[in-house]
């Protein structure tokens, strides 16, 4: 369990530090209506779907499902965030990149 929470420490911090670099700092430079920065919506859902994995990891018949299941989260949200025209492309890419490179960061030892 005490593992579980190093991990989910590290991904979080890793999450939290990207998004300042990766939305707010871009916020900053070119302004709040910019589409480029990267999707904080996708980076935490992520997160949250990595939380779940911890419990999810246990029943091994589960596992094909949960990502069946967190790809359609995932493709949900994006597709609203650009029918709302908040994000494009690129914002919704460096959002799954960051929740993507935060999870290998965390399970560096297992890769």
């Amino acid at each position: 369990m005490k593992e579980e929470v190093k991990k989910l420490i590290v991904s979080g911090f890793v999450i939290l530090i990207g998004l300042v670099l990766l939305k707010y700092l871009p916020m900053w430079l070119y302004g709040s209506g910019i589409l480029f920065d990267a999707s904080a919506h996708i980076a935490i859902a992520i997160f949250i779907l990595y939380f779940f994995w911890f419990f999810i990891d246990q029943n091994k018949n589960w596992r094909i499902p949960y990502f069946i299941f967190a790809f359609m989260v995932l493709t949900i949200i994006s597709v609203q965030r650009i029918i709302s025209n908040n994000h494009n492309d690129i914002g919704l890419l460096m959002g799954l990149v960051l929740g993507l490179v935060s999870i290998g960061v965390a399970e560096w030892k297992r890769i």
